[in-house]
């Protein structure tokens, strides 16, 4: 009976993150929240508004770079929590931080990586409201946001429809190119700041929530590839994706021509943005533009949402599977 248990027992690195969160949520008893698993959020009632709930981890083995900065740890375990509050048009509330450290971290280490992590709350209108504190061997930092949007501009991964305009704001790459940096040894940290100071959405999200004529949106957390399967996965569509509309950071498409590598396996895979990936009626696609603008954000269209399940990628006269290679705990991917 034990041998033919472990020959069924599967690893986490054969599930991957996602299969993995199926299992707990077929386990886990329903409770009163209006939206569950599957989103960037949880969402309570909340009277005519929904209470939103997020939560992100961080470690010194998945997250935290040995190049990066304590303010830039507090910064980015703030800002990946937020981007799922912007994801929902909400507006946040507030924060709380857990923090595991090990007993040889110094206080100056401490007293930077929380001015970083009030910085990045400051700036976008929220605040740290408490948290925990315990000595763990390994840096590990979990955020808890908490936000509140208006029930009939809350934006759900849910209700893509064929025919819909597939549009992300800002640049993808900016994470990617500094990534490949480091990988390859180039020390700036100009390029780097895109990996490890993400600027979540929130703007943005709540200019999008407030036309209220979006019909899915999440943040792009672990690439695009990785983001179109997830929304397949919950509305039953496809996606057709023009890879020369990917708007491509700058700085990516330099040092590719410089490095001499695919910038577009960047901008399709590689995660860490923390752009908003949107679908949109093509008659409103115009308007939604031009609010988001008015942000000093771009929002570029890249394709359309299909009957068809499959996800292609077209390039000139070539139409591709595209390959869901974004990143995905447990499994990961390595790049450069």
């Amino acid at each position: 009976m034990e041998m033919t248990l472990w020959l069924i027992m599967k690893r986490l690195s054969g599930l991957g993150e996602r299969k993995a969160i199926q299992l707990i949520h077929g386990i886990l008893s329903r409770g009163d929240e209006a939206i569950g698993i599957g989103d960037d959020c949880a969402a309570f009632e909340f009277g005519e508004e929904y209470l939103l709930v997020s939560t992100d981890m961080i470690t010194s083995e998945t997250h935290i770079h040995k190049k990066m900065t304590p303010w830039q740890i507090g910064w980015f375990v703030v800002a990946i929590n937020l981007s799922d509050i912007a994801a929902k048009g909400g507006k946040p509330l507030g924060l709380v931080l857990s923090l595991g450290l090990p007993r040889s971290t110094s206080d100056i280490f401490l007293k930077e990586l929380v001015e970083g992590a009030d910085s990045c709350a400051t700036m976008h209108g929220t605040s740290i409201v408490g948290g925990d504190t315990k000595e763990n061997p390994n840096v590990t930092i979990c955020g808890t946001v908490f936000g509140i949007v208006i029930k009939n501009k809350f934006m759900s991964r849910k209700g893509a429809k064929p025919g819909d305009i597939v549009a992300v704001t800002g640049t993808l790459g900016k994470a990617g190119v500094g990534h490949y940096a480091l990988q390859h040894s180039m020390e700036n940290k100009e390029i780097t700041r895109g990996l490890f100071e993400p600027i979540p959405r929130l703007e943005e999200g709540m200019a999008l929530a407030g036309l209220k004529v979006i019909n899915s949106c999440m943040d792009i957390s672990d690439g695009l590839s990785s983001s179109l399967y997830q929304l397949q996965e919950v509305n039953n569509v496809g996606f057709e994706i023009e890879k020369e509309k990917i708007p491509l950071a700058q700085d990516l498409i330099k040092l590719a021509s410089q490095e001499n590598f695919d910038a577009y396996e960047y901008g399709l895979h590689f995660g860490g943005d923390y752009e908003l990936l949107l679908t949109v009626c093509p008659d409103k696609f115009e308007k939604v533009k031009r609010i988001i603008e008015k942000t000093g954000t771009a929002l570029t269209a890249i394709g359309q949402v299909t009957k068809n399940r499959e996800i292609h990628v077209v390039h000139g006269d070539s139409k591709k599977i595209l390959p869901n290679d974004g990143y995905e705990h447990f499994r990961g991917r390595d790049f450069g």
